[in-house]
Formats: C-alpha cells, structure tokens, sequence
C-alpha cells in the first residue's frame, strides 16, 4: 500500500533564488555560445574573403610581366614578385633587406647611391611622375641591361607613407632595335 500525503512546505526565498540564479547561468552559457557561434562564424567568412584576395592577387603577381618590387622609407626591398626576379635573374630571397641591391652594376653602385636618398626623400604627396627614368642593372650573369623605372608612394591603411612602389620595364630589347635603327 502506498500512502501520499502532501505536506505544506515553507517557502524558501534562498532556495529559490538559487535555483532562478542557476536557470539565469544556463541561459547565460546558452546565449554566449550563440554569440560565439556567430564570431566564428563571420571569422570564418573574413578568413575566407582574405584567402580569396590573397589568391587573386597572387594569380595577378604571377600573370605580370612587369617586374614590381616595393621598398621600405630607408630602401630596403621589402618584397618583389616573380617578374622582377626574373627579370633580374635573382631569387626574392636573395634580395629581401637589401639596400645595396646586387642587380646595381658595381661600376654604378656609387652613384645610384648618392641618388637614393633623393628618390626615397621625394614627397609622397606630389603627383607621382608618369614619366619614369631609365638606369641600368645587372643580371646574375653579370649582363648589363637598360631598365624604365616609375616610382609610386607606397601608403598603408591608415594613409601612412611607408615606402615605395617600383614598376621596372626591361627595355634592352627596345634600345637595341633603335639602335639598329639609327645604324
């Protein structure tokens, strides 16, 4: 035989309050894992468009055949494409954290220092020169060759000047046929 009887409990406030407090918690942990749910979510997304942009750009670097190379406030080479290196016959390894660039020719390298210091000295916020200069560099092999060069500030996010952008146009092949055609 079973008997139920009911007893007429007191009211505990602290034990309620405790057991609301612990129903508040578990709603607490809920919404924050769907908030973290959402972070990861849109971290996803970023990470995603990032990869996105790094391989379009990588396929528009690689596509070129117009050697880029970018160099800090104090000339240093702080990053080149394939083109450039290609063009010069030096691996971006070999050339990052140069000043003294080993595509200088020897017999030159005193005077394309002495220059630098006006190139790199310019005021990034005058209108860039769409003209360009020419100069001579150096393969690996030791051959001389005539290069056009145009120089663009190089601007991070925040609008801050720091370095220079540099397109650079072999033009041997050029120069040799106006040669040939003055002869």
């Amino acid at each position: 035989v079973l008997v139920a009887s009911a007893y007429q409990a007191e009211t505990n406030l602290a034990r309620n309050l405790l057991a609301l407090a612990i129903v508040a918690l578990g709603a607490g942990v809920v919404a924050s894992l769907w908030a973290q749910r959402r972070h990861m979510q849109k971290r996803l997304d970023a990470e995603q468009a990032l990869s996105n942009e790094y391989a379009f750009r990588k396929a528009m670097e690689d596509s070129l055949f117009t050697g880029l190379r970018a160099r800090d406030l104090e000339g240093r080479i702080i990053y080149v494409i394939p083109a450039f290196c290609s063009t010069v016959g030096i691996r971006a390894d070999e050339l990052d954290g140069d000043t003294t660039p080993p595509y200088w020719p020897p017999e030159l390298a005193d005077e394309y220092q002495r220059r630098q210091p006006a190139r790199l000295g310019a005021d990034p916020s005058s209108q860039p020169s769409r003209e360009g200069f020419e100069t001579i560099f150096m393969r690996r092999s030791g051959e001389r060759f005539a290069v056009l060069i145009f120089e663009a500030p190089l601007v991070n996010t925040l609008g801050r000047h720091t370095g220079w952008m540099s397109a650079v146009l072999d033009v041997s092949a050029q120069k040799r046929v106006e040669e040939l055609s003055r002869q």
